[in-house]
């Protein structure tokens, strides 16, 4: 008896645990399968290998949303397991193609797709309003347009001072509000 008042007890405690961690969390840039959807539109488009894909959707997404390697690899192996994708060897590299049950599967989830660029497509938007939470999706955002700017001022180098005086006062502020100072240090 105590050891199954013991157990109740440690499953309650964890049901709350559980439902107070998820109640703080973002949702996720991509729902269950949306990625593999993603992909076969991005293949049916162009065909791409793996570190393409992944630079894709981080150019698409602004900087929000790069997948791992970890799960992009196992969704195409997921995608040509299924017959929506094959394979070919360029240059070392291994190349996806789509295939007719890919376009099939396209064309049955068109409006899956649809909702799929629109997210991505908000994600990228830096106009629009973040949660003042989110830390993480404005830093990438940051990130983002440090990465683009330098980019392709390349090899004009004029704004790199620009850049680099603007990255070191913010660093300085955000510094600042932890130390709940005012000084200017920027350096």
């Amino acid at each position: 008896m105590y050891y199954r008042n013991r157990m109740r007890k440690a499953a309650r405690t964890y049901m709350k645990m559980q439902h107070h961690h998820r109640a703080g969390r973002r949702r996720r840039p991509l729902d269950h399968g949306d990625l593999r959807l993603l992909i076969l539109s991005m293949i049916a488009d162009t065909p791409r290998h793996g570190y393409d894909l992944i630079s894709e959707i981080e150019a698409r997404s602004g900087g929000a949303y790069k997948p791992s390697p970890g799960v992009m690899y196992p969704a195409l192996s997921v995608i040509q397991d299924m017959g929506f994708a094959k394979v070919k060897k360029t240059d070392g590299k291994r190349v996806f193609y789509i295939t007719e049950a890919g376009e099939a599967e396209l064309a049955a989830n068109s409006e899956t797709i649809e909702k799929i660029e629109e997210r991505l497509d908000a994600l990228a938007a830096p106009d629009t309003e973040l949660d003042p939470r989110d830390v993480r999706v404005a830093s990438q955002r940051l990130r983002h347009a440090v990465f683009k700017s330098v980019t392709q001022a390349w090899p004009d180098t004029t704004d790199y001072e620009k850049i680099v005086e603007i990255l070191n006062q913010a660093r300085a502020d955000i510094s600042d509000l932890r130390a709940g100072g005012d000084k200017k240090d920027v350096n």
